[in-house]
């Protein structure tokens, strides 16, 4: 038998396996940390073409994969696989620190005014992990500790409505690795959220906001997001390279994905396939108020559920 049936093989078996046993929540592992080892990919295709016999073909592939594997986990700050078995549908694999143990080295925050209706957060960052849930009297709180990045804000109001931006200090610094930020909004004004992030764990509970649009645009990211009830059609965009993501909209919402994915799987808990890259809620077509989201993302995991 020879060489490429048998490895290949092998290699499309495995793949199938650990997408199914990731689709049934039996193991958690993130698909751009994965992506590290993509140039072994060419290490087996050169050991393919090599005139030698099949079964040193295999030992060298076996090498090679074993190699690389060591490589890249060795190296600091990188968990390779991130395996972590689970039975728990809504776990999830980023450690933050609580809040009562988080110690930042930059604070940023800016006092409440009752007249304000509306706010819009214009977050963009680097790489590194970030939570937004918690919320404050004032209209914002931002906390950041570690890495070798620093941020400035500015505040932008008028009778109404206020804007937040948060940037990187030096625009020429992208590497965020280290970076942990807590952001605290206040829960009275309606929100729209505009993120741009490099590679980064994003944490976003937002079930106890009101929250009119989110706008996530970002490299290989896990992200996490969860809506709640809002009186009003919400939308959310979401537009990333290899990516884990996971979406939770409550029960009561009528909601509608629209996909557009590449080597990616999916799974959408609750929802009716309506036709390719089109899935809606069952009580979508009579209801007044609507969700609607749109993910574009590569060699990713999209996972969205009721609740």
């Amino acid at each position: 038998m020879s060489y490429k049936k048998i490895f290949w093989g092998v290699i499309l078996i495995s793949i199938g396996i650990l997408i199914m046993l990731k689709n049934l929540d039996l193991i958690w592992f993130s698909w751009h940390s994965l992506w590290a080892l993509w140039p072994v990919m060419l290490i087996l295709w050169g050991v393919s073409v090599l005139p030698v016999k099949d079964y040193i073909k295999l030992i060298i592939s076996l090498v090679a994969v074993a190699g690389g594997i060591a490589v890249v986990s060795t190296q600091p700050n990188i968990n390779t696989f991130g395996f972590v078995w689970h039975r728990h549908n809504h776990e999830w694999n980023v450690d933050y620190k609580n809040s009562s143990d988080f110690k930042s080295d930059e604070n940023y925050s800016e006092p409440f005014d009752k007249n304000t209706k509306t706010a819009t957060l214009d977050f963009d960052a680097a790489a590194g992990k970030f939570m937004l849930e918690d919320s404050t009297s004032n209209l914002y709180n931002f906390d950041k500790s570690g890495g070798d990045v620093h941020y400035e804000t500015s505040v932008e109001k008028d009778s109404t409505s206020a804007l937040v931006k948060l940037r990187l200090r030096d625009s020429s610094v992208t590497n965020g690795k280290g970076t942990e930020a807590h952001i605290k909004l206040n829960s009275t004004p309606i929100w729209d959220v505009k993120l741009s992030v490099g590679a980064a764990d994003m944490h976003m509970d937002l079930s106890k906001f009101k929250v009119r649009t989110v706008n996530f645009d970002g490299g290989a990211s896990s992200i996490y997001l969860k809506l709640g009830e809002f009186n009003e059609d919400q939308k959310v965009k979401i537009n990333a390279g290899a990516s884990e993501i996971k979406l939770y909209v409550p029960k009561t919402r009528a909601c509608e994905v629209r996909t557009n994915t590449v080597l990616s799987s999916r799974q959408l808990d609750g929802f009716n396939r309506i036709e390719r890259h089109l899935y809606r809620t069952s009580n979508f077509n009579a209801a007044k108020i609507k969700t609607y989201i749109d993910v574009e993302a590569a060699v990713s995991n999209l996972k969205v559920e009721t609740y």
